[in-house]
């Protein structure tokens, strides 16, 4: 495996794979065992939010087995260009796929927990609105552009040879990594509309997850005051969407603090190979993030790990309640 010469341990190709494949393997363990919990343990009175909590941790799954297993990105820094290392180079699958693959994953993983706050929404105050159908083109479109989104990019990547040599040109240290049985891969070359298309991605990701969660905070302050939720009824439902704030919230800083080193880096002008690869590793730890914090932070999870090891929960078991329309009948039970 070829090395840019006078860089660190961290900025090596070999310690970049050896990385994601040690956190891959340990990861797809606990991968499983989240489904599982999710499938099999999940209660009665969370049954209506199995399916989005299930779809959010599937394709969390498949984007950190993606990332640390089978396409292992090497991406070359301050370019749209690098070396793919993972199970599906050795394969032969063609590079412009496993780009597609990654990317699109990563726009699923955000399409999902739009869909958990907005299943919230729907079941709790909009079951018997307007929004019991506007809602299934809405999530049909997300889930339609966050297929077609990197399409697009694929399908315009410039002319390889030509390309390499251009990059080459301003950074001559990465032509040693470039090799006939693995040549370098230049994704995009001199193309604005690749950035243009992600800020759009990532702003409408964010205004509709905001919105979705403002409505829902603003809704459960009213429903008190309206006298159509009880306060108990309403303080465990504040409970669970808290800690699907939780769940959500604390892998995305796995991602987002990394990507904001790498920015600014860039921007700085000390944007260095060890920098890009610590940021491609930690964020390879999105799902398994996800999935740890789900099984501590959600109580039947909790009390079925902690009893598979012969600990007993011992904090105060408490009611939950079935996302319901605040219009009908409240369903308490406990777990």
């Amino acid at each position: 495996m070829p090395e840019l010469a006078g860089e660190s341990l961290f900025a090596s190709a070999q310690f970049f794979s050896l990385t994601l494949y040690t956190i891959g393997f340990f990861s797809f363990p606990i991968h499983v065992f989240g489904g599982f919990c999710i499938l099999f343990q999940t209660p009665e009175s969370m049954r209506s939010v199995k399916w989005t909590v299930f779809n959010l941790h599937f394709w969390s799954s498949c984007l950190d087995l993606t990332v640390s297993l089978l396409t292992q990105p090497y991406l070359l820094k301050s370019t749209w260009s690098g070396i793919p290392y993972g199970i599906l180079y050795k394969f032969g699958v063609p590079l412009s796929l496993q780009s597609y693959m990654v990317s699109t994953l990563f726009c699923l993983v955000a399409v999902s927990i739009i869909t958990i706050f907005e299943n919230r929404y729907y079941l709790i105050f909009a079951e018997h609105t307007w929004w019991r159908h506007a809602r299934y083109p809405f999530l049909a479109t997300n889930y339609i552009l966050a297929i077609l989104y990197y399409l697009p990019t694929v399908l315009s990547v410039p002319e390889q040879s030509s390309a390499r040599e251009i990059i080459f040109k301003e950074f001559p240290e990465f032509r040693a990594l470039d090799t006939p049985s693995n040549p370098v891969y230049v994704l995009v070359l001199d193309n604005p509309w690749v950035s243009v298309r992600q800020i759009a991605m990532e702003a409408t990701v964010v205004i509709e997850t905001l919105i979705i969660v403002f409505l829902l905070k603003r809704k459960m302050k009213n429903v008190v005051k309206e006298m159509t939720m009880s306060e108990s009824t309403a303080r465990l439902q504040r409970a669970f969407l808290k800690a699907l704030y939780i769940q959500v919230s604390l892998p995305l800083l796995v991602i987002l603090i990394p990507s904001a080193i790498s920015v600014f880096s860039g921007i700085l002008g000390i944007s260095t190979q060890s920098v890009n690869n610590l940021v491609y590793i930690t964020f390879s730890c999105h799902g398994l993030t996800s999935t740890i914090v789900m099984l501590f932070i959600q109580n039947p999870y909790r009390e079925f790990c902690l009893g598979m090891v012969g600990i007993k929960n011992r904090r105060p078991r408490k009611a939950t309640v079935s996302g319901i329309s605040v219009r009908s009948s409240t369903q308490v039970t406990t777990f």
